[in-house]
């Protein structure tokens, strides 16, 4: 992967392009000085065809949102079967970051170029006192990883209907509290947690 210059794309074409992000797109309009520190702690990067991003069995501290193309998730490097697709606008590699993992996969990139942004997920699992961003952006930040999980395990469902982990999800807790504090902080990261766990699980029983 190679790091974007201004020469390559320009900081207003940067940010039209991150606006179909919904969690950069969120931050823009509902608050902005987040969304300019955001930007200014992501890495840009591209990635050229053929060329794989997450090695499984690497460490997992960085959180990459396509931008632009289009990847594979293969079972590893080898491997040329698709486990699933990544397409711009998504978060992809959630799983290992939560549960403090080795990546389980590997991700190709399938068209001729991919733009990527990544962000150090220790930025928004630190308590109050260490985390550079707001209570409002961690949490819209794990709302935003829940979603994509939770998207993972419909997915999951829809294929294998009659799946025992099933039922799992139908335990899954739903916050009810008051929006915007600490304590949905607090549920967001551990229902993050519950689910990674479930799709972790998921995916080894079909290995």
């Amino acid at each position: 992967m190679l790091p974007v210059t201004q020469d390559d794309i320009s900081l207003d074409s940067l940010y039209r392009i991150v606006s179909g992000v919904t969690f950069f797109k969120e931050l823009m309009k509902n608050a902005p000085e987040q969304f300019e520190l955001l930007m200014s702690m992501a890495r840009f990067v591209t990635a050229k065809e053929n060329e794989i991003i997450l090695h499984k069995g690497d460490g997992a501290n960085i959180l990459y949102f396509l931008l632009r193309g289009q990847l594979d998730v293969t079972q590893d490097d080898e491997s040329d079967q698709m486990i699933n697709q990544v397409n711009p606008g998504e978060p992809f590699g959630v799983m290992a970051m939560v549960l403090n993992s080795k990546r389980s996969a590997s991700v190709k990139v399938t068209s001729k170029q991919a733009l990527l942004a990544g962000i150090e997920f220790a930025h928004f699992r630190h308590n109050d006192e260490a985390s550079i961003f707001s209570l409002h952006t961690r949490i819209t930040f794990f709302r935003m990883l829940n979603s994509n999980i939770r998207w993972a395990l419909e997915r999951n469902r829809m294929a294998e209907p009659e799946h025992p982990l099933i039922a799992r999800m139908r335990t899954l807790p739903i916050y009810t509290g008051e929006k915007g504090t600490a304590a949905e902080l607090h549920e967001q990261m551990h229902l993050a947690h519950l689910q990674s766990e479930l799709l972790r699980d998921w995916n080894e029983s079909r290995a």
